[in-house]
């Protein structure tokens, strides 16, 4: 986060070279108050200066299906993701829905498309329903957040959402 911990990344790296960990870097999000009021930190530049530094190469591996982008350094002694929401938003691939600990599925953490899950489960859906209300909710999914166009639409909190 600007002001808080990026003069720490390439502590950060060191650490993970040492240990053998891989390093994932994230955009905060303008997601409830407490997102609009983090000092936002562009990763771009921060991801020039860490390419030069540790001569870091594109990856195109993806590793646990998420948005991360990987960089490896030539060595192949450190991987870093990179996961950009705001500088390079990545929506066009995203295949993600979060499932709130009340039953409701939210289709994108930056609008606010829902499927309440939890009446028809209580209600003792069958499997088939059940799956035929999901692929119903997933039509719902939006093409893509609005973070920099209206950063104070979402006033739910990223931890309400489950992610």
């Amino acid at each position: 986060m600007k002001g808080v911990n990026e003069a720490d990344i390439e502590t950060m790296v060191g650490f993970c070279i040492e240990h053998g960990f891989i390093l994932r870097l994230i955009e905060a999000m303008p997601m409830g108050d407490t997102g609009r009021n983090t000092a936002y930190l562009d990763l771009q530049p921060v991801l020039e200066q860490l390419r030069q530094r540790f001569d870091l190469l594109p990856q195109s591996l993806e590793l646990g299906g998420g948005p991360a982008r990987y960089w490896r350094s030539a060595d192949g002694a450190f991987t870093l993701g990179v996961i950009t929401p705001i500088s390079q938003h990545f929506c066009a691939t995203c295949n993600r829905v979060r499932l709130s600990v009340d039953g409701t599925l939210y289709m994108c953490l930056g609008q606010e498309e829902r499927f309440a899950l939890r009446p028809l489960l209580r209600a003792g859906i069958s499997d088939a329903g059940l799956e035929m209300a999901i692929r119903e909710a997933i039509e719902l999914k939006p093409e893509r957040h609005e973070f920099r166009e209206k950063p104070g639409k979402l006033i739910r909190i990223m931890s309400m959402t489950g992610g």
